[in-house]
């Protein structure tokens, strides 16, 4: 049985709507992987189990067959030790690199009962915990057969480096490959048409208007800078555009971010030629798409690695103007699909020294202040869109055909599909990989056991209070605190027992067995005798 594993919480924001890139991406990815992939089981074990079911409400909205969800099983986190001992995998993909690979490498050398890849995806490379993820990464005795996907070969430089500096603080360096693939849009969306006359009418934009779209996170901290280029539009592009043009800067902001924006708007006397259209509904996107004539994406922002925005903009047949930066690179055919805008970066960083003092999001504000972009090329690219309606259908339509090739999740499921089953037959080939000792593995009852006043002990007596279970432990807890467990440990107390012999009575791991001791001690059905 070919069966695909994962730990992540594709739905970090639970049923809320996504607008950040990450969490709209690991979303669509489960999506596709069940839509897509060819595997005759999926084990998705979440790392909380309110995550876990309100997934598994997710997943029945997504209209997949009942053979499909025949083949989906979720698996309880404390549950999974013996789900790998047990069943044999071909893979387990994460939907982020930092956060738990380190520890489902651990698990797989001491339960697994077949060697497979650990994969992930990454997302985001800028911040200080990425440096604390890449040194766990490194001194984790990764397998030659592991990976990590980069989205962008840019990001996969940068990866590289970061794991460099990893492998020199850990004295370990990370043994798996670093892969180039991308991230991938719903096949649906080629298939959707927003609605250009409402979408303008709902943002009161002239039907003659040529509408240029920003659509993102309006942050000069976490995506890009829109000062300069309100400035270019009011001193080169709107002078020489020889018709009527308009902005609509779309996507998610604070009301900080939108303070910003109002005030360059005011500074430049845009007020007539800017549309702003903040955390605007999930559905209305189709729209905001069909409203645009061309995608302007100036991002200056190392928190930017791939560019989910650019793909959807060439799905809509939208040209794209965007920033010669990260990922952008590998997404734009410069004078094909649309255009691709120089950027500079300063040779020092004046802030260098100070990074691990900094706050994240100051950090990144002055890492993207570094980075210039050539605004005479912008004004240039984006004059001879404004003015040439062919060459907005021609780079448009390049553009569609591009993503419909290239960035379709199914297309994009079997690249990482391929890939899969070079590194399983790597698996097969190598065997499973010591784990080496979990230095990271520092929980809580190594760290705090010693904040109590009393540590219980084997020979201690416990009794019971009470006849029954009048107490029903918390959803994330229940797991490991079932109803017939909690009974036995119970009754075993009427009379008094000792701890060993209520452990023996609960029929359970040694671990859980304590944890249900406790449990019940905490809610005062049982005593110190």
């Amino acid at each position: 049985m070919k069966r695909f594993g994962t730990i992540f919480p594709f739905l970090e924001a639970g049923r809320q709507p996504r607008h950040i890139g990450r969490l709209v991406a690991n979303h669509d990815f489960a999506q596709a992987i069940l839509r897509y992939g060819d595997f005759d089981e999926f084990v998705f074990s979440n790392p909380t189990p309110s995550n876990l079911n309100v997934f598994a409400d997710v997943v029945r909205t997504w209209g997949l067959s009942e053979r499909r969800l025949s083949q989906v099983r979720f698996v309880p986190l404390p549950n999974l030790a013996g789900v790998l001992e047990a069943d044999a995998f071909h893979v387990f993909h994460l939907g982020g690199w930092g956060w738990f690979m380190p520890g489902l490498h651990f698990l797989r050398a001491r339960h697994a009962s077949n060697p497979w890849p650990i994969t992930a995806v990454t997302h985001s490379l800028n911040g200080r915990d990425v440096i604390d993820n890449a040194v766990r990464v490194s001194h984790a005795q990764f397998a030659p057969y592991d990976a990590i996907f980069c989205t962008s070969r840019d990001g996969r430089e940068a990866l590289r480096r970061l794991l460099e500096g990893g492998a020199a603080i850990a004295g370990h360096a990370f043994a798996g490959h670093l892969e180039h693939l991308p991230l991938g849009i719903d096949d649906d969306l080629f298939e959707t048409s927003g609605d250009r006359a409402r979408g303008r009418a709902r943002l009161k934009i002239d039907p003659d208007a040529v509408v240029l779209l920003v659509l993102g996170r309006i942050t000069p901290f976490q995506k890009m800078d829109l000062g300069p280029v309100l400035r270019t539009l009011a001193h080169d592009i709107l002078p020489r555009a020889g018709r009527t043009v308009c902005l609509l800067l779309a996507g998610s902001a604070t009301a900080d971010d939108l303070r910003l924006v109002k005030a360059d708007v005011d500074r430049y006397d845009l007020a007539s030629h800017v549309r702003v259209h903040p955390n605007f509904p999930v559905d209305q996107k189709a729209d905001v798409l069909a409203t645009a004539d061309v995608l302007v994406s100036p991002v200056d922002n190392a928190q930017e690695t791939f560019g989910l925005s650019l793909i959807e903009g060439m799905a809509a047949g939208l040209p794209v103007v965007a920033s010669r930066f990260d990922g952008y690179k590998d997404l734009i055919d410069d004078g094909v699909d649309g255009f691709l805008i120089d950027t500079y970066w300063s040779a020092l960083d004046p802030v260098e020294e100070l990074f691990d003092l900094l706050d994240r999001d100051a950090a990144q504000l002055f890492q993207s202040q570094s980075v210039a972009i050539d605004l005479p090329q912008l004004a240039d690219r984006v004059l001879r869109l404004v003015q040439d309606p062919s060459l907005r259908a021609s780079m448009g339509a390049a553009g569609r055909a591009k993503a419909a090739r290239e960035y379709k999740w199914s297309r994009v499921v079997a690249r990482y599909e391929a890939c899969w089953n070079v590194l399983a037959d790597q698996a097969r080939t190598t065997g499973l990989v010591s784990a080496g000792e979990h230095l990271y593995n520092l929980g809580a009852g190594r760290i705090f056991s010693h904040y109590a006043s009393h540590r219980v002990h084997r020979d201690e007596r416990l009794v019971a209070v009470g006849e029954g279970l009048d107490v029903r432990p918390y959803n994330e807890t229940a797991v490991l605190l079932d109803h017939e467990l909690l009974s036995r440990v119970h009754s075993k107390a009427a009379n008094g027992a000792t701890v060993t012999q209520l452990l023996e009575a609960a029929q359970a791991p040694e671990a859980q067995a304590w944890f249900a001791v406790q449990w019940l001690l905490k809610y005062g059905m049982l005593r110190r005798a």
